[in-house]
């Protein structure tokens, strides 16, 4: 009768388990029905020792300008609050990839919250004007590039004073 190899490692349970044969192996490679006899103590754990999490819980980020944005005291989820912890978590990430170039994972999420925070202020920009100006002073965010298309440039001066163009006054500015 074939033999199955255990998967315990020695060095956690006491075995019973004969090394693997070549026989059992072509019997797996087969379809064969092959007998499991690992026989292990159940007072051992079978949860890993090392857990790795991949998780962002919120540590390094800098949320002292979302209460500014806040409609009323319990205000989570308003356009203006998600943009701006989307804007300190760019800024946390951006900092982590200047030290750590090569980390792809975090470059792409970089790029996934750079969409997100462009769609939610294309949506500002649509529906408040105003807040959209603030919020670009405030967090010093670029405008949009579809605001350049349209004809409408949002010029930021160093007065934190928001000068909006027009589209003649693009053309003039550019020829």
């Amino acid at each position: 009768m074939a033999q199955v190899m255990c998967n315990v490692p020695q060095s956690l349970a006491s075995c019973r388990c004969p090394p693997s044969s070549s026989a059992s192996r072509r019997g797996f490679l087969q379809g064969t029905a092959v007998p499991a006899t690992c026989r292990v103590r159940a007072s051992i754990p079978r949860t890993a020792f090392l857990t790795i999490e991949a998780r962002y819980r919120g540590k390094g980020t800098d949320l002292s300008k979302i209460d500014q944005f806040k409609r009323h005291e319990a205000d989570v989820g308003s356009t203006e609050i998600q943009i701006a912890r989307i804007s300190a978590r760019v800024t946390q990430l951006t900092g982590h990839l200047q030290t750590h170039r090569k980390d792809y994972a975090t470059t792409r999420g970089l790029v996934i919250l750079l969409g997100q925070r462009r769609r939610l202020l294309t949506y500002l920009y649509k529906h408040n004007r105003p807040k959209y100006e603030q919020l670009l002073r405030e967090l010093n965010i670029r405008p949009l590039k579809v605001q350049a298309a349209r004809g409408v440039i949002v010029k930021l001066s160093e007065g934190s004073e928001v000068e909006v163009m027009g589209a003649e006054e693009v053309a003039a500015a550019t020829v």
